[in-house]
């Protein structure tokens, strides 16, 4: 098992190393971390973070594309207020753009070396984060994604692993055994599997309690997979126990009778209040890993400072016994 962190060499990640490599390369060494995958492929710069220590890639996301990619105007300019707000964010007008830049960025990822891209499957709208009175069904997202991932690999000449992670927004939750067959199977490219991020999964279920109740909803979903669960490659790991403040959110935001303007400026950081990316304390997740015994095992936690990581870090590695 291959243990990973989450890095880029953004500034706001590499500040924390005083933009050192050497640095990266302690840091990793100190809290016996074997590998990096690697986000922001676009801005990689191999001078910050050592090309041999990355084994996978975070691919670009789009949180809100399912619209566009189906020609609707009418969504479109219920999320975006011009066209010249939906080319700055796709590129350009022609759906066309996504399975490009799809393309290039698996390409970065193998010249990188990387032995697998993840990839996203979810569309969510901005307001839909607040209220979840979602557009989308979860069969209408994995449909389009099937659609869009299949004309990605179309002719294209690769070999490397790609491995899907779920949200907890309408598409790839986990949550549905079928519908976790009906993705994998119909997705032709065949070096494929699953990123399980367990916040995420965690963050389906609004009622859990406390940590111990989170680990027997991951076991038993994983669990109600059967054969599906031997195509989990890696798993994100982290913990998000944010049940209460969603349903706050949710009675708010109906009080404000559609009016979202508060909601656009709040969206990163509601996104942070429901994704925690905390470790897990509970030594029960020692069964999750050993149930799944996955190739990659990434700890993805946010945190303020080296200091918080490398203790994140700590409490992971006592609770897994590593």
């Amino acid at each position: 098992m291959i243990k990973a962190i989450n890095l880029s060499t953004y500034q706001y990640d590499m500040d924390r190393y005083n933009n050192n490599y050497k640095n990266v390369n302690k840091f990793l060494e100190d809290n016996n971390i074997n590998a990096i995958e690697l986000f922001g492929l676009q801005l990689y710069n191999e001078e910050l973070i050592p090309k041999d220590k990355i084994i996978g890639a975070h691919l670009m996301h789009y949180p809100v594309w399912l619209d566009f990619w189906n020609g609707d105007e009418e969504g479109l300019f219920e999320e975006f207020s011009s066209k010249e707000d939906i080319i700055n964010y796709y590129g350009k007008l022609d759906k066309k753009v996504i399975i490009d830049k799809y393309r290039e960025e698996i390409k970065l990822a193998e010249k990188l070396n990387a032995e697998y891209a993840v990839f996203h499957v979810s569309n969510v709208r901005t307001k839909d984060c607040f209220n979840y009175e979602f557009t989308y069904t979860d069969k209408e997202v994995v449909d389009a994604t099937i659609e869009i991932v299949n004309e990605i690999f179309k002719g294209l000449d690769t070999n490397i692993t790609i491995l899907f992670e779920n949200l907890w927004w309408p598409g790839l939750k986990m949550t549905d055994p079928e519908l976790v067959r009906y993705f994998i199977e119909n997705i032709e490219y065949e070096n494929k599997g699953i990123m399980l991020d367990t916040g995420h999964l965690l963050n389906t279920n609004l009622d859990i309690n406390n940590e111990e109740e989170g680990i027997d909803y991951l076991i038993e979903t994983i669990n109600n997979l059967g054969d599906m669960k031997d195509y989990i490659k890696g798993i994100h790991l982290s913990k998000s126990l944010s049940g209460k403040y969603v349903k706050e959110q949710i009675e708010k935001y109906k009080k404000l009778d559609a009016d979202y303007s508060e909601a656009n400026n709040e969206i990163i950081y509601h996104i942070l209040n429901i994704d925690e990316h905390k470790p897990f304390t509970n030594n029960k997740i020692k069964n999750l890993i050993e149930m799944i015994n996955p190739k990659f095992l990434v700890y993805e936690f946010i945190t303020t400072s080296l200091e918080e990581l490398s203790d994140f870090i700590k409490i992971q590695d006592k609770v897994l016994g590593l």
